[in-house]
């Protein structure tokens, strides 16, 4: 089961995640020794408890920050049409810290997010996550927006409710910007996220999830700022 919080802890978590913008450390809570965090599952029960709340339409995805256990949390929740939070606030604090690892494609093609997903393990390997990489031309990342009918098409494939793994990648763009600005871009990077439903049998004899089906990867998010 999911870790509901209070509006109040929600606040505090996004304050602090705010506090960081301008900070000019590594992230090192997206490292354990020599792996890095690669995302986060949510389980499906918990989806389904999410996505099946009368007038739903959207689930959010907002970033916050724990100073007092040192983690990088991710809170979800629901709203109705109008933009009123109709669900709980599902806080979680992401633990999928391993080794490169790939996954068929969904509404992303598997060339596309091969890319995002390297970007992002090149970076984390080599300690170079920091708050630039959470920024767009919109202002520092708070989360992003999914609509509920799109991320639904992730579990037509299913016969029992997956997991949803939410996977962090990299977006490599060029910003917009003069004549004279463009020659000397290199490209910026900024923080995405994946969704892929996943099916398993359990666990091998040494306690890894193994894996039976993957439903590829879905990014039809909206950033917040500006889409908040």
């Amino acid at each position: 089961m999911p870790k509901f919080i209070s509006d109040e802890v929600f606040a505090k978590w996004a304050a602090q995640w705010q506090a960081l913008e301008h900070s000019r450390e590594p992230f090192g809570f997206f490292n354990l020794g020599s792996k890095l965090l690669l995302g986060d599952f949510f389980d499906g029960n918990d989806f389904e408890t999410l996505v099946s709340t009368p007038g739903i339409s959207t689930i959010k995805v907002r970033f916050g920050f724990d100073t007092e256990e040192t983690k990088f949390k991710l809170v979800l929740f629901g709203v109705d049409s109008a933009g009123q939070i109709i669900t709980p606030y599902y806080a979680h604090a992401p633990g999928d810290f391993r080794e490169a690892g790939d996954g068929p494609g969904g509404n992303v093609p598997d060339v596309l997010a091969r890319q995002w997903i390297k970007y992002w393990e090149e970076k984390g390997h080599a300690g170079e996550i920091t708050s630039p990489l959470f920024r767009t031309q919109y202002g520092f990342l708070n989360g992003y927006n999914y609509p509920v009918k799109e991320l639904l098409a992730a579990l037509f494939r299913f016969e029992k409710m997956p997991k949803i793994y939410i996977r962090f990648v990299l977006h490599r763009y060029f910003p917009a910007a003069g004549e004279a600005v463009q020659k000397e871009l290199t490209g910026s990077y900024s923080f995405g996220l994946l969704f892929q439903g996943i099916a398993n049998r359990g666990s091998d004899n040494s306690g890894a999830l193994s894996l039976e089906e993957e439903s590829g990867y879905y990014d039809l998010s909206a950033p917040c700022p500006r889409t908040c």
